[in-house]
């Protein structure tokens, strides 16, 4: 432990220099589908694109708050803190499958004794948006009219994943015959702790950060011409997220699987797969890649100010 510490900014250089490699890769294996593209085949709505662009900001933002709102049982922390938080968890979320390296980044700007809890504060950070996520898929199987062999079990998907989030105390015991290590079970009861208020304002930014980041892809979709009202936009992307959240994969298949899931959808409305690819490349590089890069300067910068 005393030489982790002690080169502490050497591991944390490394394992930046790690992450942007693994990065690059995405990038470069996903960027090069964009070469089979007609760019002339596009028809960019400029106006579209540009309220896309600037969603970025209340979609971070909203996840701050809720980030901080899940840590309210463990530690007491600014908004200013918890966006750093947030921003330091994205680069190496993008790089791990299903996003859970944010429960590695996020906590790093906690205190040492917090930073487990942190941890599990993040998963359950990310839970609260499952029931919201499944919930919003369901509407939209109703509203394409899909049969209700994929609609109810869409609804009971809704249920238990929002029992889960609900009671998270009940977990502990089958945690609990899991393992037997008595410093991680110690901080897992702080799920106990949680108030009623503090569990529905955590599932009302959910359902409203969502919205944000579903309204974002919409508007890109539509952006890159594909031709849909931007309800049945909307409805299309709460059918694409729940694809991707229930397919299995690695880091290096998340945007693939981004476009194949996009391309498949929104098929009965173009059947060109130009403007779906684009516009989920686009998305990917405004909501991860762009954000990804500026959290990495807080892993030096927060290194600093405390030398100061």
């Amino acid at each position: 432990m005393k030489y982790i510490r002690k080169y502490k900014r050497i591991i944390t250089l490394v394992f930046v220099f790690i992450c942007y490699i693994v990065l690059f890769y995405i990038s470069k294996d996903n960027f090069e589908k964009l070469k089979d593209i007609d760019k002339n085949s596009l028809e960019i709505n400029y106006f579209l694109l540009g309220a896309a662009v600037l969603l970025v900001v209340p979609n971070w933002l909203l996840e701050a708050v809720k980030w901080r709102i899940s840590l309210q049982p463990i530690e007491k922390i600014t908004l200013k803190t918890s966006i750093k938080g947030v921003l330091k968890g994205i680069l190496p979320s993008v790089i791990t499958p299903n996003r859970i390296g944010e429960a590695v980044g996020r906590p790093t700007v906690l205190e040492e004794k917090n930073k487990i809890s942190g941890a599990f504060a993040t998963a359950y950070c990310g839970l609260s948006q499952m029931p919201v996520m499944i919930f919003c898929a369901t509407i939209a199987c109703v509203y394409c009219g899909y049969s209700l062999y994929i609609t109810l079990p869409a609804f009971l998907a809704t249920l238990i994943t929002g029992l889960c989030y609900q009671f998270p105390e009940y977990l502990i015991p089958f945690v609990r015959k899991k393992t037997k290590h008595k410093r991680f079970l110690g901080k897992l009861y702080f799920f106990s702790n949680y108030q009623h208020n503090e569990k529905l304002r955590l599932i009302f930014f959910s359902f409203l950060r969502y919205l944000v980041y579903s309204s974002q892809n919409c508007l890109a979709i539509i952006a890159f011409g594909v031709n849909a009202k931007f309800i049945d936009g909307l409805m299309s992307v709460f059918l694409i997220y729940a694809m991707m959240s229930f397919v299995p994969r690695p880091a290096l298949l998340e945007l693939g699987v981004r476009c194949s899931a996009t391309v498949f959808v929104l098929s009965k409305y173009t059947s060109d797969f130009s403007a779906p690819t684009v516009s989920s490349v686009f998305i990917w590089c405004v909501n991860l890649l762009i954000p990804a890069i500026l959290g990495t300067f807080f892993y030096f910068f927060e290194k600093k100010t405390k030398k100061t």
